[in-house]
């Protein structure tokens, strides 16, 4: 929590900027997800793709290891693709309350 002369001083540039260039003060307000935020979701991108190409792999080639281990990586990404969208929910609840 940041002291209330940096809070006054933070909403007076703030003002400034809405007066000044609203457009830019809009596009700044947007709700963009952080960066942080942005690689978890490229990361599971990723894990996605190479669960299919392992479970694709191992059904055309024959290979029973990495068909295996595709269905118990796909079960771990279905359990934490559950568990982003169970704490989304909980946010936007949260932000409507």
């Amino acid at each position: 929590m940041l002291p209330h002369r940096d809070r006054s001083a933070l909403r007076k540039i703030e003002e400034e900027l809405a007066a000044s260039d609203p457009e830019f003060a809009a596009a700044l307000s947007q709700d963009v997800p952080p960066a942080q935020s942005r690689f978890w979701l490229a990361t599971l991108v990723l894990a996605d793709i190479t669960v299919l190409l392992m479970i694709g792999f191992g059904l055309m080639a024959g290979e029973t290891g990495w068909f295996l281990s595709g269905l118990a990586a796909a079960a771990g990404l279905g359990w934490v693709h559950r568990t982003l969208l169970r704490r989304r929910r909980e946010r936007q609840a949260e932000d409507r309350a």
